[in-house]
C-alpha cells in the first residue's frame, strides 16, 4: 500500500515525516529515523487488533522533501 509523505526539518535539527491520509506523523534525529516512525506507525493504524501484524514491505512511502 502506498502513501504519500512530505519529509521536513524542524526547528530544533529534528526531522518530520508526515502523511494527509491517514493524517499522523513521524519523528526523528535523521531523515531516515523520521521515515522509518512513519512506517511504523503506518503499519501500527493498518493492524486490525494487536494479534494481528502488517508485514514491513506492505507499506510503502513517496516521500516529497521539504529540505
Amino acid at each position: 500500500m502506498k502513501f504519500q509523505a512530505t519529509l521536513s526539518a524542524g526547528e530544533d535539527g529534528e526531522f518530520v515525516a508526515s502523511c494527509e491520509d491517514p493524517q499522523c506523523s513521524g519523528h526523528g534525529l535523521s531523515p531516515t529515523n523520521a521515515l522509518d516512525a512513519l512506517r511504523e506507525e503506518l503499519r501500527y493504524r493498518l493492524e486490525l487488533c494487536p494479534c494481528t501484524s502488517v508485514d514491513a514491505d506492505y507499506v510503502e512511502l513517496e516521500v516529497s522533501s521539504g529540505i
